[in-house]
């Protein structure tokens, strides 16, 4: 074989493989490369992740697709375009198979960095922080059309709470369209010695999705705390028939316990009176009318007096 016929061959034969890899990766122009399409499923799921730790639920559907959609807007892609892409690679497997292989690759390095503190370095205050768990009833309740109870609620004293907590209620909620049940909500409260309320809440549904709440609720006002309360399942009317699911229920107290003494002193140098208990109050109100009375006695009578 002469040198001129083996590079004629070498030549035909590169030709064919190259058009023979073409026509394996037969990729429509309107359907994302591997490389991107890794990339956008990688930020969706960080996404996913996010939203399902703030308590946003795939049914929340509107909410959840305004956050996607600005994934789609940051790499330029259509929703369109996406949406052709899921199609094509679902179409082929094992294309797909080596993308999500390159994403949980992708998912795990970013966990592991997580936890080593990369994001979020080790912070010396938080570390010190406690978290008591508050809720010492049952941690499942299940209402039937039999259950005697209308609603959920609950009601926590404790003399320790204090301006700087952080009251985070959690549970997992499911109540049935055959709920008769309207306006359903969930509300979380700080009630303060003073009578003063501060308050959350957020609507409930009955679609028979299993939702997953979390309530973050600091309590920012410089007053003595008397007491937490809420409701889990509320609403502003029903018609005898219940069909509702509470579970996993949690409520932590997050709280530096080395602040505990100078918190008390903010509070009571913000306010002495409303730091008192009732109690104290009344028993400070006699005092100080007692202490005004002998203030107001003019001076010829208190003379005389003393005669």
């Amino acid at each position: 074989m002469t040198l001129k016929k083996f590079n004629n061959i070498f030549i035909f034969t590169a030709l064919a493989l190259i058009i023979l890899l073409i026509s394996c990766n037969n990729r429509p122009k309107d359907v994302l490369s591997r490389a991107k399409m890794t990339t956008v499923l990688f930020e969706m799921h960080k996404l996913e992740g996010s939203l399902d730790a703030k308590g946003i639920n795939s049914s929340e559907f509107d909410l959840k697709s305004k956050y996607f959609n600005s994934i789609l807007e940051k790499y330029g892609i259509t929703e369109a375009q996406f949406d052709s892409s899921v199609v094509w690679y679902a179409k082929n497997p094992k294309k797909y198979e080596d993308i999500y292989t390159d994403v949980l690759a992708q998912l795990t390095d970013l966990q592991n960095d997580v936890k080593k503190g990369k994001y979020h370095p080790v912070d010396s205050i938080e570390f010190r922080k406690i978290k008591l768990n508050l809720w010492t009833k049952k941690s499942k309740y299940v209402f039937t059309k039999d259950s005697v109870r209308s609603h959920l609620d609950f009601k926590i004293a404790d003399k320790d709470f204090l301006y700087g907590d952080v009251y985070v209620l959690k549970f997992k909620q499911l109540i049935a369209p055959e709920d008769s049940s309207k306006n359903q909500r969930i509300v979380l409260r700080i009630n303060y010695w003073n009578g003063k309320t501060d308050s959350v809440s957020r609507k409930a549904y009955n679609d028979s999705l299993t939702r997953r709440y979390t309530f973050r609720f600091p309590a920012t006002k410089k007053l003595k705390i008397k007491s937490i309360s809420g409701e889990l399942l509320a609403s502003t009317r029903y018609k005898g028939v219940f069909h509702a699911t509470v579970d996993s229920i949690s409520l932590l107290r997050v709280y530096d316990p080395k602040l505990q003494d100078s918190l008390r002193a903010i509070v009571q140098k913000a306010d002495p009176t409303k730091y008192l208990t009732p109690k104290e109050q009344r028993l400070d109100s006699i005092k100080r009318t007692k202490l005004d009375s002998v203030k107001k006695v003019p001076k010829n009578q208190s003379k005389t007096h003393e005669k």
